[in-house]
């Protein structure tokens, strides 16, 4: 089964990659349930408030309902998917 994400319209070849690869893609003004919302912005215009979550909050990631959210700037087709395979950007050490 795809993961669903949700990718910002205007990131055309992104989704067209990312389809090409397996993942089911939504708009993000579509307000799905995905496991990824992938944008090009600052962020705080997205309409998925309800799946995201704050780090800051110390909310528990266990039960991955909320979705992740990816700032696609600088990030390959191959960094998005790693990501979100891992549900995490980076290793804590390098």
């Amino acid at each position: 089964m795809s993961k669903k994400i949700a990718v910002q319209k205007e990131l055309y070849s992104l989704r067209s990659q990312l389809s090409s690869i397996g993942y089911d893609i939504s708009d993000i003004e579509d307000n799905e349930n995905v496991e990824a919302i992938i944008y090009m912005t600052d962020g705080y215009d997205i309409p998925y408030e309800n799946q995201m979550i704050s780090m800051a909050d110390g909310e528990d990631m266990d039960n991955h309902q909320a979705a992740i959210l990816i700032n696609a700037t600088g990030k390959t087709v191959d960094d998005i998917d790693n990501i979100i395979s891992n549900r995490i950007y980076s290793p804590l050490f390098e």
